[in-house]
């Protein structure tokens, strides 16, 4: 590694008045079987350093890998140089750090103490299991992927601040035969401690929602109360996170800009981000800018409580920054609509005939975030006199997100995250449009 001392010494010789690294580590192991052998093992380790830095009130920035002591003077030249090209007139600030940080007991697991050979052998074993089932025509794959990263930020005004992550998940694909069609099911096991992975248990969770799925059909073109699964609306949800933030404002891509402290949706909806939160797979103390992270609700009892924002967009709105400096942008840490104390069959008990839509495709193509209109292809369940029934297929959901956060029946108890840190319970929404059968 660099001695980030002589870099910041080589820095301001060079006319930088500040000066920061953000220094990333990363190492992987991929593995992945298929019909008993072992396809791939591979092992990656990974370091990158970013350079930020203040040349005549302009921030420049500079991303390197296979670093050394040789690479500094280079590094420097180039950020000046990216500095130089800047024309937009924006704040160009290196953070001295915030007042305290929140200390966060993060779960670290050394993955490297269980042998590869036993990682091998229990993706065998979900391999097997799911090929026993009669239904199962093909496995399209068994993979288990693990990561360990450690992340730090040292800057020139004093700001040295460190984090690690560990983690690890494993999946399998299933091609399951349903008279002449073939349709696919998968479960994703995320987990922190490998100790805490069960093939067979994941490999019962992909049987049940494959074989779920076999004779499902469309139902017939109308409204209908829909509840949504809990993983469904986590992934809804994440297409809308760019709507909240201060960016978006600014350059007038949300319709929420004149809507801080007023009502957006109805009362019982309440959207959180905690960067803390347990349920979620990972806890940040600080963002990426070295900000410290804090639980703020975006909506509460359905009012906007205002933008999340970075140093950049806090400095031109002249308010304090968010802890939501992430990636190079404004992104949300954990983010959840909160949960209700429903459990899913008081969710659908009230429920003549309406859908129960535990999958979407192609949530980006068929969103119109800033109208929040969307239509989305869709399967699940058809629920019938509060009870599901069969599994549905070849349907398209439509409506406006707006509108149907003003227009929720129930909402469950039981929040998930997904692994891009945006979470939800089940909800029942009132009615949406679904096509299916002419």
């Amino acid at each position: 590694m660099i001695n980030i001392s002589e870099l910041f010494k080589l820095g301001e010789k060079k006319g930088l008045t500040d000066l920061e690294a953000y220094i990333t580590k990363n190492n992987s192991v991929d593995l992945k079987v298929y019909e008993g052998k072992v396809e791939q093992n591979t092992i990656s380790t990974v370091s990158k350093i970013s350079l930020r830095g203040v040349y005549h009130e302009k921030m420049g920035e500079v991303q390197f890998e296979h670093i050394s002591d040789s690479t500094i003077e280079n590094m420097i030249d180039k950020l000046i140089d990216n500095a130089k090209a800047l024309t937009a007139n924006e704040p160009a600030i290196i953070f001295e750090g915030s007042k305290s940080y929140r200390k966060i007991n993060t779960e670290i697991f050394d993955f490297d103490s269980i042998e590869t050979q036993q990682k091998v052998k229990d993706l065998l074993l979900l391999e097997k299991k799911i090929r026993e089932n009669s239904h199962v025509e093909n496995l399209q794959a068994a993979v288990y992927h693990e990561n360990s990263s450690e992340t730090s930020i040292i800057n020139t005004k004093g700001l040295n601040l460190s984090r690690k992550n560990t983690m690890a998940y494993a999946y399998a694909i299933g091609v399951f035969k349903d008279g002449e069609e073939k349709i696919t099911a998968y479960e994703v096991d995320i987990f922190k401690d490998y100790r805490k992975f069960d093939p067979s248990k994941l490999a019962s969770k992909i049987l049940e929602k494959g074989l779920s799925k076999i004779g499902a059909k469309s139902i017939e073109t109308k409204e209908y109360p829909v509840v949504f699964s809990n993983e469904t609306f986590s992934d809804l949800l994440s297409v809308f996170l760019n709507l909240f933030s201060a960016e978006a404002a600014l350059r007038n891509l949300t319709p929420f800009k004149e809507k801080v402290n007023k009502k957006i949706f109805q009362e019982d909806i309440n959207l959180v981000d905690d960067p803390f939160s347990e349920k979620a797979y990972f806890q940040y103390s600080f963002d990426d800018e070295g900000v410290a992270c804090n639980k703020k609700s975006i909506v509460k009892n359905g009012i906007f409580q205002g933008f999340i924002n970075n140093l950049k967009t806090a400095a031109m709105a002249k308010t304090d920054p968010t802890g939501n400096g992430f990636g190079g942008g404004i992104s949300m840490s954990n983010f959840y609509l909160e949960p209700g104390d429903k459990n899913f069959d008081q969710l659908i008990e009230k429920i003549d005939q309406g859908v129960y839509i535990t999958g979407l495709a192609g949530l980006h193509a068929g969103v119109k975030t800033i109208s929040g209109e969307f239509s989305l292809q869709a399967n699940g369940f058809k629920i019938e006199k509060g009870k599901l029934s069969r599994p549905v297929k070849m349907i398209v959901v439509s409506g406006n997100f707006f509108e149907l956060l003003n227009s929720v029946s129930g909402i469950g108890n039981d929040l998930k995250f997904n692994t891009s840190g945006v979470g939800s319970p089940s909800l029942h929404v009132k009615k949406l449009s679904i096509s299916g059968q002419k």
